[in-house]
This record gives structure tokens, sequence and C-alpha cells, in this order.
């Protein structure tokens, strides 16, 4: 876990912090919340692991694609395919690492939900084809970035996509 955070805290300071600074929007893939979700599976404190990922910065939004484990191991197999540890493997569920997945990614998705209110979470819904998930995410960003809706102070902006 530690050495998650540190990567992390690496990006933060040299390249999310200066694009902010530079007056970017930053978009980022799962950000410091796919580590959570892990950690959280694997039993480490959720007190512990708030604290340790306190110095992140609160994005403005994050949009959680949320989608059932039936759909998600279809576009698994259609893509990559299944690996040890998107699999969990490393926590034993089983020798049949089809099995191992489809546990583990029950897990997670608890785990994202449970952390959906407490980051406030915009949740999409990601069964659905990907030009239209697509097209509801481009929607959303465009409000957001629309001079009309925008914060005074834009120093400190980012958006999260979360799968």
């Amino acid at each position: 876990m530690l050495l998650y955070a540190t990567d992390f805290a690496d990006r933060l300071e040299k390249e999310i912090i200066p694009a902010l600074k530079a007056g970017f929007v930053v978009l980022s893939d799962r950000y410091i919340f796919t580590a959570l979700a892990r950690a959280g599976v694997r039993g480490v404190d959720r007190l512990w692991l708030r604290n340790l990922y306190g110095f992140a910065i609160a994005p403005h939004m994050v949009f959680y694609l949320n989608v059932d484990v039936k759909t998600l191991i279809g576009r698994v197999l259609a893509s990559r395919g299944m690996d040890f540890w998107e699999s969990g493997m490393d926590l034993k569920h089983g020798d049949d690492i089809y099995d191992s997945f489809r546990a583990y990614q029950n897990k997670l998705l608890r785990e994202y939900s449970s952390m959906a209110d407490e980051f406030h979470f915009r949740v999409v819904d990601a069964r659905r084809p990907v030009d239209r998930i697509q097209d509801e995410l481009r929607k959303n960003v465009a409000a957001f970035l629309e001079p009309a809706e925008r914060p005074a102070d834009r120093s400190a902006e980012g958006l999260v996509f979360q799968r």
C-alpha cells in the first residue's frame, strides 16, 4: 500500500499539480480510488487508508463506471484476458482464474459502491454500449467546462474516471 501511495504522491507532485498550476484541466483514470478499493478488499483498515491518501487533492468530479461482473467478464475476455492481479489470485479464492476473477470483482464492486457516497461519485451505467457511455461522459465534462459553469478558482480542479 505504501508503494502505491508513494507512486501516486510522485505523480501528484510532478505531473498533476504542475498541470493544474499551469491552468490545465486534469483528467485522471482511477486517481486514488482504485488503490483504496483494492486495499479495502484485502482488509486494510479504511481509516488508515484515508489518512495515508489524505494529501490527495479532492477532484471536482469523479465518474464511476459501474458494471456488473457478467458484463465485465465478457469485456475482459474480449480484450486483454484475465491476469493474476485483476483476478485477485493473491487472495486465494481458488485455483481457477475465472472463479477468482468473479469473486474478486464482486468484492471490488461492493467496495466501490460503498465509496460512491463518501467520495460523491457520479455513477454511470457502464453496461451500455461504449459509445453511449462515452457520449454521456463527454456531455458531463462539456457541461462542467462551460464558461458559465466554471468555478471562480480553477487552480485546483480535476476530473477522475473510475472503473
